[in-house]
């Protein structure tokens, strides 16, 4: 009687670590960053086109290979260019205006042998940072300064991962985001589209 009962306690016993083993087995995590050129749809008739820089770092979980979450720090720099005439005033800027992003990303993905195509949407909060002037008409005097507000950021995008090696993957990605409720002003909002470059390392 004592024999059945540790026979069948060693048989659950190892069903169970079989089946967590395999549930472990399920997921993978991925450490990445990426850097890459940004380009904004907002462009400024007669000008050069507006360019910028977009950089991550990323963690991203992966279920049985195919769908993943990712969550994904980064910051979108863009060139800021803006003129009015205010009286007999001209004003002109030309500086930078960036955001810090934060957002969660869910996809799927498919491999076929070292390659593996991709697609992602996402959202979460931004941080951003605008150029912005006021005009005082007593004094006839511009004043320059910088607005920041804490805004909705939306991404979405598709790629494709190159097995380096088991654990060293390249990717190749291209990302469009925008980033909601800015001022419509030339140049003001970024929203564009980003062709980056990452590196992941697989644990």
């Amino acid at each position: 009687m004592k024999n059945k009962f540790l026979i069948t306690f060693l048989c659950i016993g190892a069903s169970l670590t079989a089946k967590a083993q395999s549930d472990s087995s399920n997921w993978m995590i991925d450490f990445g960053g990426s850097v890459g050129l940004f380009i904004p749809f907002n462009q400024v008739n007669g000008e050069e086109m507006l360019i910028g820089t977009n950089s991550t770092t990323s963690v991203q979980f992966n279920y049985k290979r195919h769908f993943f979450a990712r969550l994904q720090f980064g910051e979108l720099s863009a060139d800021f260019k803006y003129k009015t005439t205010l009286g007999s005033l001209k004003s002109e800027i030309n500086s930078n205006t960036n955001s810090l992003n934060l957002a969660l990303d869910i996809g799927y993905q498919s491999r076929l042998r070292k390659w593996q195509p991709l697609f992602f949407v996402g959202a979460g909060p931004s941080y951003v940072t605008i150029p912005a002037m006021t005009y005082d008409m007593n004094t006839n005097t511009a004043h320059y300064t910088t607005n920041s507000s804490m805004q909705l950021y939306m991404n979405a995008g598709a790629g494709v991962n190159y097995y380096l090696s088991k654990s060293v993957i390249l990717v190749f990605e291209l990302q469009t985001s925008t980033i909601l409720n800015l001022p419509q002003k030339p140049s003001a909002n970024l929203t564009g589209i980003s062709a980056l470059v990452n590196i992941k390392i697989t644990l």
